[in-house]
C-alpha cells in the first residue's frame, strides 16, 4: 500500500468562505478518484506544532494508482485553479507500507457476493415548453454549464459527465416533465446481468435514445411500472476537465420519484434493477442506493399520482447552497421547501420549483456516502412517518407545513 498525506495551511488572507468551499471539494476526492483508499481530512489539534492547520491522508493499492491520481487531468485543474490560489504552506509525502498483520485481522472489508445494481445517477431527461427560459433558469438558479442546444434538444453539465440534464422542446406542453433517468453501470458484466434479470421479470428492453447511444460504450433502457424510462449503460463520455464556474454542483444524486404503485415501483427496484434500500418512512418513502454509495440514488415516494418529484444536485459547499438561495430571493424565484435538514441522508438544502421547468430542483450541501463496509452491511431503518424523520429541524410530529 501506498500513503498519500498532505499538510497544508491557507494563505492568511483566505476568507473563511473559500476555505469551506475548498475543504469541500477535497471531500468529494473518494467520488471523484475511485483508486483511493481509507481517505481522512481533518483539522491540526496537536499542541506541539502549529505550522499547518489541516492534513490530508489516503491509501492506494500502488504507486501506480497514486501517480495517475496525480497527473490526472482533473486533478491538475484542481492544483492550478483552486489549490495554489489559496495555499500558504504545504508539506507532501508518500510512503510504502504494510499492515501488520494482528492489526489487520478482524478488519478486513466484507466480501460481496451479491448481484450488483446500478452504478450512479447521471442525467435526467425533461421535456419543457420553453426551451430558453429553463436553460436561463438551470444556468443561473442551479449553476449548470449549457454545452450543446439545437431547436430540439440542449445539454446541461454539472460537472466533468458529459450532461446532467438534457432538455427536450416541448412547445405543447404547459408545464416541464421529466421522461427518463440515466444511471451508469460499472462494467459490462454488471450490465448483462441487469439486462437477464430485466427480461427474467417479463419486462420489454428498450434501446438507448439514439443520441444517448453515441455518449457511452454500450446500454439499454427499460420501463419502470410507472412508464419512466430508466437507461443503463457503461463508460459515459466525460470533460477533461469541470465546468470552469465558480458556484455549481458537483454531481446529480438522485430522482425522487412519486408514484401510485408504491409496491410494484419498490419491487422493480430492488428486485429487478437490484439498489439496495437505505431507509423506509414506513408507508411513505423509500430511499435506494447505487454503487457509487451514496445514501440514496433513488427514492420512491408513496402518493396520489405519479410524477417525478425533484432531483438533487449536491453542491461544494453549505455555502455555495446559501449563495443560491440567496440569488432564489433576489429573482423571487419559487422555493417550495426552505433549508431543510435531512434526517435520512445528513444533507441540507432547499428546493426551487417553477413547474415550466420540470420537477422541483434540491440544492444540498452534501449526502452521506456509506464506507464500502457500511454498504454491504447496513441494515435499512424503518422509520415512522413523521416530519422529523424526514427534517430534523421540525420542531412536532404535526409539523407538516414546508413540504
Amino acid at each position: 500500500m501506498i500513503r498519500h498525506t498532505l499538510s497544508f495551511r491557507f494563505a492568511d488572507e483566505v476568507d473563511q468562505a473559500t476555505r469551506e468551499s475548498v475543504l469541500a471539494e477535497l471531500r468529494t476526492f473518494p467520488d471523484r478518484y475511485p483508486a483511493m483508499r481509507g481517505f481522512v481530512l481533518g483539522e491540526n489539534v496537536s499542541t506541539r506544532d502549529r505550522t499547518f492547520t489541516h492534513t490530508m491522508a489516503v491509501d492506494f493499492d500502488s504507486q501506480d494508482d497514486l501517480l495517475a491520481y496525480l497527473n490526472s487531468e482533473s486533478h491538475e485543474n484542481f492544483v492550478h485553479t483552486r489549490w495554489r490560489p489559496v495555499i500558504g504552506r504545504q508539506a507532501i509525502t508518500s510512503f510504502e507500507y504494510a499492515e501488520r498483520p494482528s492489526l489487520a485481522a478482524g478488519r478486513t472489508s466484507p466480501v460481496s457476493t451479491r448481484p450488483h445494481g446500478p452504478y450512479g445517477m447521471e442525467y435526467a431527461r425533461i421535456e419543457v415548453p420553453d426551451m430558453q427560459a429553463t436553460i436561463d433558469f438551470l444556468e443561473y438558479h442551479v449553476g449548470l454549464q449549457l454545452e450543446q442546444r439545437t431547436d430540439e434538444y440542449a445539454y446541461l453539465r454539472a460537472d466533468i459527465e458529459h450532461h446532467a440534464i438534457e432538455l427536450i422542446h416541448a412547445p405543447e406542453r404547459t408545464d416541464g416533465w421529466t421522461t427518463a433517468v440515466g444511471y451508469s453501470v460499472e462494467g459490462e458484466e454488471v450490465l448483462e446481468q441487469l439486462h437477464k434479470s430485466v427480461l427474467d421479470a417479463g419486462l420489454e428492453v428498450l434501446p438507448l435514445q439514439e443520441r444517448q447511444q453515441a455518449l457511452c460504450e454500450n446500454g439499454f433502457a427499460v420501463k419502470d411500472p410507472n412508464g419512466l424510462i430508466v437507461e443503463l449503460f457503461t463508460e459515459f463520455q466525460e470533460y477533461a476537465e469541470p465546468p470552469h464556474i465558480e458556484i455549481r454542483p458537483l454531481n446529480l444524486v438522485h430522482p425522487f420519484i412519486a408514484t401510485t404503485k408504491y409496491q410494484e415501483t419498490q419491487d422493480f427496484y430492488r428486485h429487478v434493477l437490484r439498489f439496495i434500500p437505505s431507509d423506509y418512512v414506513v408507508g411513505s418513502t423509500t430511499f435506494f442506493r447505487g454503487e457509487d454509495r451514496h445514501h440514496h440514488s433513488l427514492a420512491v415516494q408513496n402518493n396520489k399520482e405519479h410524477f417525478v418529484a425533484h432531483l438533487c444536485f449536491a453542491m461544494k459547499s453549505l455555502d455555495h447552497v446559501m449563495r443560491m438561495r440567496a440569488r432564489a430571493l433576489y429573482k423571487g424565484a419559487p422555493i417550495a421547501s426552505d433549508i431543510v435538514n435531512h434526517s435520512a441522508s445528513t444533507s441540507i438544502a432547499f428546493y426551487l420549483h417553477d413547474t415550466r421547468f420540470g420537477p422541483r430542483f434540491e440544492l444540498c450541501d452534501r449526502h452521506r456516502v456509506f464506507t464500502p463496509e457500511e454498504h454491504e452491511t447496513h441494515r435499512a431503518r424503518r422509520m415512522p412517518a413523521d416530519p422529523r424523520n424526514i427534517d430534523v429541524w421540525r420542531p412536532a410530529s404535526d409539523d407538516w407545513g414546508r413540504f
